[in-house]
């Protein structure tokens, strides 16, 4: 008797982990979604847009003698049992918004 009562606790408490378990995975699901459907502005928008969200990272930021300042960015590839591929741009503002520029090693 008492093996089927701990039997009975066991079999519980899996089905209780699992429900715990499946209920975070949906939080986080629809936390990641909520954060793609974010409106970013300034360099982060336009990175999200023209690389894709949260595809490329800000290396450095540069100045330039009269003040503009533009930035580097990489933007890595991945392959399979490989170090990533780098792609390297440099973003801007102009007046009408930003500009890329891939940069050449």
């Amino acid at each position: 008797m008492f093996k089927l009562l701990i039997f009975v606790l066991i079999a519980i408490t899996l089905i209780l982990l699992s429900l715990f378990i499946d209920g975070l995975m949906g939080l986080y699901k629809k936390e990641k979604e909520e954060a793609k459907n974010t409106v970013r502005e300034g360099i982060i928008g336009y990175m999200d847009q023209t690389f894709g969200f949260e595809m490329s990272k800000v290396f450095k930021s540069i100045q330039d003698a009269e003040g503009n300042t533009s930035y580097l960015v990489y933007l890595p590839h991945y392959t399979w049992f490989k170090s990533p591929n780098y792609q390297w741009y440099e973003v801007y503002a102009t007046h009408n918004g930003y500009q890329h520029n891939k940069v050449e090693r």
